[in-house]
């Protein structure tokens, strides 16, 4: 017995030394002479478990277990290692099994709590972090986990999440996780500086912890700190390559930096890793359609529906999806509108593609859009989006997937224009009043909406649009909705606003025909225009959005939109250069 307790001895010093060959050498000498040791089943388990075998560590520890089944510790270190496997449920009734036998044992109570809280039990998490405190009030981990249990519980319960976390990390500065926490928090409510800190400070208190990489990187990311973001990914694919969020998160990075081969290698891992992640397939989707690879592109798109942002829009509910294979002639569909202003404009011109296929289609849309809409080719009736009963239908389809529905390619989108047209009578009005106006009359937009997630990418201002104040014998016409205060900050008096009479897209459509030239960034007023059939100017950034595509100045979208694209990240001063001169051959 004295020589089987040396060795387990050696054993346990190679062990703690992290010589885990040793340590492995020793235990299984022991156990080819004594197969039920269960220290040494137990500790060889820890092994297996050290060196990323949880299947074979389990099976160990269990075997320990039913040798001795009073060893707190084994039940204990069950639970570690079925929360590594994120088997939450099993690991807490190993914890509960472990304070069965070690109540007053606070390590393993908190053990539980955070089982508790990965489980979504977060009224048992609370229960038990509480207990734990009460045996060890200064448990730094037990403090954590009862933030974590406060914050899973509902708004009422998460108040005091927060001070939780920071008595945590004031016990234990070297606690990542509660550092980690109190950035998710301050990330959550838009307090990025503060959530960066955070980050920081669990990078610094633990380098491989790769979910406080990754938060970091997205922050940079969100900053346009794209390198900076590209390090703090690659640190985190370091330490942790199996992380899917780590590549899906780089691959938006590198559509950023314009590396779009690399991108799509990137999502391809996460998706290997993580087969589910429908907003990892949305992006991929993005980068597909930007490089013009539409068949794929399409498919993929198909996976927005199962994302966070848009999880419950898809408002189908039993009625059929319309397939151009397995319509009836005759058959009534309900197209209905998603997403923004512009995706509606630019996607309605496939209802003349239904009306063509003999369906009679109906258009669910905006308010905005409803009498823009009455003019568009092939729809027989608008109704109001939340606010018309809709009318009987055989079909339904969401307009964004209409382009996979008819097999869109480069060469087959529908691009015949004006495909909508403003009322005579709007139009007549606009006429009169622009009557005095010298020429050309140019309509401009110069931000679109800040809620839009690229909308500090796409958005230039006013200011790089100033430029075009010095077109001698030009008339500048503001169409930006709400932009009188930024007229004012940059002196631009001799813009004419008109957009207080602009009530609908309508109106504005009116205002459009009556205008010589439409300069705008990337926004629903461009699509209009081109819609419209009338002449556009569109300002893009180094990388833009998918429909844009890449290198070329005219869209297939538009036969009457121009494209001006940065010359480089960030240079709107360079794409307008190129707009003024283009101004000045065509329209001056």
């Amino acid at each position: 017995m004295a020589e089987t307790m040396d060795a387990l001895a050696r054993g346990i010093a190679r062990h703690q030394a992290g010589d885990l060959a040793a340590a492995e050498k020793a235990y299984r000498a022991i156990l080819a002479d004594h197969p039920d040791h269960a220290d040494a089943l137990h500790l060889l388990g820890l092994v297996f478990y050290q060196k990323g075998d949880a299947v074979t560590a389990m099976e160990h520890i269990r075997r320990a277990i039913e040798t001795d089944p009073r060893a707190a510790m084994y039940h204990a270190n069950l639970g570690r290692v079925l929360m590594a496997q994120g088997r939450a449920s099993e690991a807490a009734e190993a914890y509960r099994d472990a304070v069965v036998l070690t109540p007053n044992d606070a390590a393993v109570h908190s053990d539980m709590a955070a089982a508790l809280v990965t489980a979504g039990d977060f009224d048992a998490a609370r229960s038990r972090a509480r207990l734990a405190l009460e045996l060890a009030p200064d448990l730094a981990p037990a403090h954590l986990n009862l933030g974590l249990a406060l914050q899973g519980g509902g708004a009422s319960a998460a108040a005091g999440a927060e001070a939780c976390f920071r008595r945590a990390a004031a016990l234990d500065p070297n606690l990542a996780d509660a550092h980690q926490a109190l950035g998710q928090l301050h990330q959550g409510r838009g307090e990025d500086d503060a959530a960066m800190e955070c980050y920081r400070q669990a990078i610094r208190a633990n380098p491989g912890m790769a979910e406080a990489h990754c938060n970091l990187g997205n922050i940079l990311r969100e900053r346009l700190d794209l390198a900076a973001a590209m390090a703090q990914y690659d640190a985190g694919l370091t330490v942790a390559p199996d992380i899917a969020a780590l590549h899906a998160n780089k691959g938006v990075a590198l559509h950023e930096l314009g590396r779009f081969d690399d991108a799509l290698v990137s999502y391809d891992r996460a998706l290997a890793l993580d087969p589910e992640d429908a907003e990892c397939r949305r992006n991929r989707a993005m980068t597909l359609l930007l490089l013009g690879r539409l068949a794929e592109g399409w498919q993929a798109y198909e996976a927005r529906w199962r994302t966070a942002r848009f999880k419950g829009q898809d408002r189908g509910g039993k009625v059929p999806r319309w397939t151009a294979a397995g319509a009836e002639p005759g058959a009534t569909v309900l197209v209905r509108a998603e997403q923004g202003f512009g995706d509606t404009i630019q996607f309605a011109r496939y209802a003349a593609l239904l009306a063509a296929a003999d369906q009679h289609v109906i258009l669910e849309c905006p308010a905005t859009l409803r009498r823009l809409m009455t003019s568009l080719d092939g729809v027989i009736q608008v109704v109001e989006q939340g606010g018309d009963r809709l009318p009987g239908h055989d079909y339904q389809i969401p307009l964004m997937s209409l382009p996979a529905a008819f097999a869109t390619d480069l060469a087959t989108i529908p691009a015949d224009v004006p495909y909508l047209r403003a009322p005579d009578r709007d139009r007549a009005d606009w006429r009169r009043r622009l009557d005095k106006l010298a020429g050309p009359r140019i309509g401009i937009v110069w931000k679109g909406s800040p809620d839009h997630p690229r909308d500090r990418v796409r958005s230039p201002g006013l200011a790089p649009f100033l430029p075009l104040l010095d077109l001698s014998g030009a008339t500048l016409v503001s169409l930006q909705m709400g932009g009188g205060t930024d007229l004012a900050a940059h002196g631009a008096d001799a813009v004419v606003d008109m957009t207080p009479d602009l009530r609908d897209f309508a109106a504005t459509a009116a205002l459009i025909e009556c205008l010589d030239l439409v300069v705008t960034c990337d926004t629903a007023v461009g699509h209009l225009a081109g819609a419209l059939g009338r002449p556009v100017a569109m300002m893009l950034p180094q990388v833009p959005e998918w429909r844009w595509l890449l290198d070329r100045d005219d869209t297939p979208w538009y036969p009457t939109m121009r494209l001006f694209r940065q010359p480089a990240a960030g240079d709107w001063d360079g794409a307008v250069k190129s707009l003024v001169s283009y101004i000045r051959r065509h329209w001056m």
